[in-house]
């Protein structure tokens, strides 16, 4: 039997503490503090497991008279700010190592130094996830479960699904599994032979960018880049270094990207503004009802870009191989990807490239294939074994994602030449990579790597699209 002590007021804190009373195998020992008679009914009152104590929980003293012995833990459960915040610091005082569970509804985490200890349960976020999981095409996910990433997901199963009238035992799970579902408000424990229907409830359990791939597949959302990561393109102009004819090949590439991919709007932010045709030009781009231009007179440094990032949703950042390899750092914080424009034209390539070199490789997948299929163009997996023993579970995680998503996929296996070589030969393709520390290194020790991801510079004469991992977003 374990000692817990219980601070609480309020219309949560009632309900809390009727579920707790109703418990059939209630057997701990519980203090309760309470400043106000309406959290405390009959019920509660006369359970032989609850002992009720009634002041206002801020005097240190008084609470250090009730809290001052042995507890298993604390729980505090209050409806004012100022009475959470100052009850944890009374708690804290009396014992500095002892674990709190807090409820937290205005998010006063915030306002607390790091505690190992504290356990918070922030309201807002609990609501908000349930709520924006009743939306379309978004899955609910257990945010107070494990470590809360997304590893446990709910995913409704919509009519014309690739997953509908299969048998659970047919779907391949090597990287996630499907336990359960729920049918109608029942719990059915799943076997090789259980059949999925239409608004069947899938409970996904795996890695969350594995489970962000399922849930695109389910709901056959494919076509929807740049999200997850935001709506609009990001285009940054430096006018000190920038040329006419480079910028115009830019625009034109941009418009088409514009169009061929699901972003609402063009962002073009401009410094080091000067009298020329560029300029001119910007002035009548800034009219088109797509495209908006912001031109900086004040700054010379990309100093904006988080700022711009966040306040106009940028979705993907387009920029050349010069701003690219000048600012790696500070493009890989904005947690967005990230494309260089190649010699050629967006509106001519003919494939997606991914070269397998190390299990990274997989934290792209999904945006692989989504952009690919906007643009109508297949993926080639590129397979180079140099003893790494998870290249053949990439290739067989892509082989599966292509499956679900029904898109093409051709494996290309030549043990004996590195495909960088062959590539360097051709052009019109787009290279997808993941944006990690190998892509951030910046020394002449890179020349003589042989980390695909650590050479993406012999491939620069094409389209790069360098993206974050899901865990970042």
């Amino acid at each position: 039997m374990k000692n817990i002590l219980i601070v609480c007021d309020g219309i949560v804190a009632k309900r809390f503490l009727e579920r707790v009373s109703s418990l059939k195998n209630i057997n701990h020992k519980y203090k309760i503090i309470t400043n106000k008679a309406k959290t405390i009914n009959d019920k509660i009152e006369e359970n032989e497991n609850m002992q009720i104590h009634r002041f206002d929980p801020t005097s240190f003293e008084r609470l250090k008279g009730v809290a001052s012995g042995k507890f298993d833990s604390f729980m505090i459960v209050l409806d004012n700010e100022f009475d959470a915040i100052h009850t944890y610091k009374n708690l804290r005082k009396i014992d500095k190592e002892q674990e709190i569970f807090m409820l937290d509804e205005w998010g006063v985490i915030n306002k607390i130094d790091k505690d190992e200890n504290l356990k918070v349960m922030d309201v807002l976020s609990v609501v908000s996830s349930r709520l924006i999981s009743f939306l379309p095409d978004n899955p609910a996910l257990a945010d107070n479960i494990g470590v809360g990433k997304g590893e446990i997901m709910e995913v409704k199963v919509p009519i014309g699904s690739p997953f509908a009238y299969k048998k659970i035992g047919m779907i391949l799970q090597s990287d996630f599994k499907i336990p359960i579902l729920y049918r109608h408000n029942e719990i059915i424990v799943t076997k090789y032979s259980t059949v999925i229907f239409p608004n069947d409830s899938l409970l996904l359990v795996g890695e969350p960018p594995v489970l962000r791939n399922v849930f695109r597949s389910i709901k056959k959302v494919v076509g929807r880049f740049p999200s997850p990561f935001g709506s609009n393109i990001y285009f940054f102009v430096d006018m000190a270094v920038m040329k006419y004819d480079e910028f115009e090949n830019a625009i034109k590439n941009i418009r088409f990207l514009n169009k061929a991919i699901s972003s609402q709007k063009i962002y073009i932010r401009v410094i080091n503004p000067t009298l020329n045709e560029t300029l001119e030009n910007l002035k009548k781009i800034n009219e088109e009802e797509d495209i908006e231009v912001i031109i900086d007179f004040k700054r010379s440094k990309p100093s904006m870009l988080k700022d711009d990032v966040e306040k106009y949703k940028i979705g993907v950042f387009v920029t050349n191989n010069s701003f690219f390899n000048s600012n790696k750092e500070r493009l890989h914080n904005l947690k967005i990807p990230v494309l260089t424009l190649g010699e050629g034209n967006l509106d001519k390539l003919t494939k997606g490239v991914v070269l397998v070199s190390s299990k990274n490789n997989t934290q792209e997948s999904s945006v692989v294939f989504d952009l690919c299929s906007q643009l109508n163009i297949n993926v080639h997996l590129y397979y180079y074994d140099q003893g790494v023993n998870a290249s053949e579970e990439i290739v067989n995680y892509y082989e599966n994602l292509a499956e679900l998503f029904d898109e093409e996929l051709h494996v290309i296996d030549d043990g004996k030449e590195n495909p960088i070589y062959t590539l360097q030969k051709e052009d019109n393709f787009i290279q997808f990579l993941p944006f990690n520390e190998k892509v951030l290194k910046n020394s002449f020790a890179s020349h003589l790597s042989r980390n695909m991801d650590e050479l993406y510079f012999r491939l620069d004469k094409n389209y790069q699209l360098f993206v974050p991992s899901f865990y970042e977003i």
